[in-house]
């Protein structure tokens, strides 16, 4: 029996929540096939984040840190 016959025979003894994982999970996979081909895609993602937090004042990693110490 093939792999994808496996898979689809496994598939269907899920709950639809799992079936929805499981989706979720192939999806997620394709994308980052599609990333690992495409180099360019990582450095656009880190210049776009780049762009949105320019116009923040202060310091990122302080604010993590202290919404880190409010939770504890």
């Amino acid at each position: 029996m093939k792999v994808i016959d496996k898979t689809i025979k496994e598939l269907s003894d899920l709950d639809p929540d799992q079936a929805l994982n499981v989706f979720n999970y192939i999806l997620s996979v394709k994308e980052k096939q599609k990333r690992s081909a495409d180099p360019q895609t990582c450095c656009d993602a880190y210049l776009e984040a780049r762009k949105a937090l320019k116009s923040c004042s202060g310091s990122l990693s302080s604010d993590i840190i202290a919404d880190r110490e409010e939770r504890i």
